[in-house]
């Protein structure tokens, strides 16, 4: 029989379409939208501490504020005055900008470790978390959109409706329908009179989203937001529900969010930095080509950088001066230096022996600064053994999915599905109990309680999994058999043979004839007939539901990738906190990096062996890291009453 073999040797994993981009402004139809939805976010009744204490009366003045406001806590300086003191919670308490300036602006972040949040006797006290950066929050990536350091929430409303009607906001889980509900009443019943509502002209929520509030352009909501919230007949064809109230207020404060970017040109391009004005100096591309990924752009400039003969540098104040920053706008030999090494990767063919190797662009990729995914760096672990020990950590008794899905509460994070759950892997350490810990990803991923972000964490597995772009080995006919065996693949991972008469088929349209398992050494082999119909086949590894039990171990203390931009206007630093100088991250690196490679950190990232420095790199490194600052300022609402 003439039996011509062909196999594609080919490892199909399906990625979806990437995610539209956002607007960086979303009232073109009215210029008030984004500073209505700045009020929202600067609004205190929405709090529950509000809800207990104002009798019911939307418009009530607080006599004794939430003690939790009075002051704001630092880890860099002494305790601050509250800018909110004397009322209850907003969203502007833990996401701060210009309300300290004596110790320099913040990019919508606060001061502290992890942010205070009201206490309602639960025994939390701050949130599980360092408050990341709210600026950049929302740029365009090719990757789907997860909010939150866990990637709790997959869109800007999910997020602020979770935060209003959360335990940020005193709301325990079984509140989740009064908070519902005493928003809405806000909303329906504010009267214009509040000192907050006079900075917005004055204006009742009511009159605002009908779009009566015209006086001039800064009060005009586009007719996308608009809504009637005073018609109280429930059988009125017009009536507006309480949750399509807070799903609108929610849109109105997306809408305040994505105009919290850094500094940029006509073009979109990021203008802001020395690090910025380094580039356009020199005529050097800002951002990636069509079509460029982010980390090939990143290398490509590096290779022109490198290519220069005669670099033009940023010396202040001729290319540019700080008004928030206490250090000198430039970009020199020092701040080259410490770009070559951050935009250097130890997988790079130009990596000569001795170098200096950040790899630092593997994670945080220009123009951003962020691949916008997820990395365990042993951040996690570092605090965790700070507490309890060399070794607790890698000690940690952590549950698979099928004992963590069979009793939810002992483990995942209370929601209002489980609001009794003790969330003791989401919890940071503490002296008194071993027990609590902070998982990050883990307590998230495949969690029934959290589906928005599922199909998003699907798509980047193989980035977050080693192992999951097997090698095809070897491939041949025994007595009419087909086989086909490699390695390399992620042990007790399920995997697919997919096969086809057609190559130009498309992947999704072929026929599966197989489903195996990669073995604990990360092998795996197939055998079929030589003489069946099929002519190509191809290996998918299982990203689907059905994989979730093998990727739950490699998701234990993953956190989202935050950005560097302005990094000084955003310490402490790592999802604890626990660093507050840019140096002091630098020198984490360089230990946790020598940890990696000698196989002491629990499911570290693989990208963490690959940084190589030494202690002669901090200092260019620092250097760097600091060029990427600049002045970031509040827009201020064309309504704010003028400084006293």
């Amino acid at each position: 029989m003439d039996f011509k073999l062909r196999v594609l040797c080919a490892v199909a994993i399906m990625v979806a379409a990437m995610l539209p981009a956002f607007h960086a402004r979303a009232d073109e139809d009215g210029s008030g939208t984004a500073n209505i939805g700045e009020r929202l976010f600067l609004e205190t009744r929405f709090a529950e501490f509000f809800y207990t204490n104002s009798g019911g009366d939307a418009n009530f003045q607080l006599t004794n504020g939430d003690p939790v406001m009075d002051v704001t806590v630092s880890a860099t300086h002494s305790p601050l005055p509250g800018p909110f003191a004397g009322q209850s919670m907003n969203c502007r308490a833990c996401h701060l900008v210009e309300e300290h300036e004596s110790t320099g602006n913040r990019t919508y972040c606060d001061f502290g470790q992890r942010s205070p949040i009201p206490n309602i006797g639960d025994g939390r006290y701050t949130t599980p978390r360092n408050s990341p950066t709210l600026v950049n929050s929302l740029l365009p990536r090719s990757v789907p959109l997860f909010l939150h350091l866990d990637g709790q929430f997959a869109s800007p409303q999910d997020l602020v409706v979770g935060t209003l009607t959360g335990r940020n906001f005193g709301w325990n889980p079984t509140q989740y329908a009064a908070a519902i509900h005493h928003i809405a009443h806000i909303i329906r019943d504010d009267d214009g009179t509040g000192a907050l509502a006079q900075q917005y002209g004055g204006y009742s929520y009511a009159v605002t989203l009908e779009g009566l509030a015209q006086v001039t352009d800064q009060y005009i909501i586009a007719p996308q937001y608009r809504m009637n919230v005073t018609i109280t007949d429930t059988n009125d064809p017009n009536y507006i529900t309480d949750e399509q109230i807070v799903q609108n207020v929610a849109a109105l404060m997306q809408a305040y969010m994505e105009t919290l970017v850094f500094s940029q040109d006509t073009n979109g391009l990021f203008n802001g930095s020395p690090y910025d004005v380094f580039l356009i100096k020199n005529g050097l591309p800002r951002e990636p080509d069509f079509g460029e990924a982010p980390l090939q752009y990143s290398q490509r400039l590096l290779q022109l950088i490198t290519n220069l003969t005669n670099p033009q540098f940023v010396t202040d104040p001729a290319d540019g001066h700080y008004a928030t920053h206490n250090e000198p706008f430039k970009f020199g030999t020092n701040e080259l230096a410490g770009l070559k090494m951050f935009f250097t990767l130890s997988s790079s063919n130009l990596v000569q022996a001795g170098a200096e190797v950040g790899n630092c662009v593997a994670c945080h990729t220009p123009p951003g600064f962020s691949d916008f995914v997820f990395h365990n760096t042993g951040a996690a672990q570092e605090e965790y053994d700070a507490i309890h020990g060399a070794g607790a950590f890698l000690a940690l008794v952590v549950p698979p999915l099928s004992m963590r899905a069979t009793n939810y509460d002992a483990y995942l994070p209370a929601t209002p599905n489980h609001p009794y759950a003790t969330g003791v892997f989401e919890t940071p350490p503490t002296n008194s109990n071993p027990a609590l810990v902070d998982l990050g990803l883990w307590n998230v991923f495949a969690n029934p309680d959290f589906p928005a972000p599922q199909p998003g964490f699907q798509q980047i597995l193989p980035q977050l999994v080693p192992g999951l772009s097997p090698q095809i080995s070897s491939v041949f006919v025994v007595s009419n058999q087909l086989v086909f065996s490699g390695a390399n693949g992620s042990p007790d991972w399920p995997y697919y043979v997919l096969a086809s008469t057609n190559l130009a088929q498309p992947m999704s349209e072929w026929s599966i004839i197989a489903t195996n398992t990669v073995d604990d050494a990360g092998n795996f082999s197939f055998t079929n007939s030589a003489g069946s119909p099929q002519g190509f086949y191809a290996l998918s590894m299982d990203t689907s539901d059905r994989a979730s039990a093998a990727a739950l171990p490699y998701t234990v203390a993953l956190f989202k990738t935050p950005t560097v931009r302005d990094i000084s206007s955003s310490e402490p630093y790592l999802h604890t906190g626990r660093m507050n100088a840019v140096e002091d991250v630098i020198n984490f690196y360089l230990q946790f990096s020598a940890k990696a490679r000698a196989g002491a950190l629990r499911n570290i990232d693989p990208q963490m062996g690959g940084i190589l420095l030494d202690a002669g790199s901090v200092s260019p490194l620092a250097a760097f890291l600091h060029s990427l600052d600049e002045d970031y300022e509040d827009i201020p609402c064309p309504c704010d009453p003028p400084a006293q």
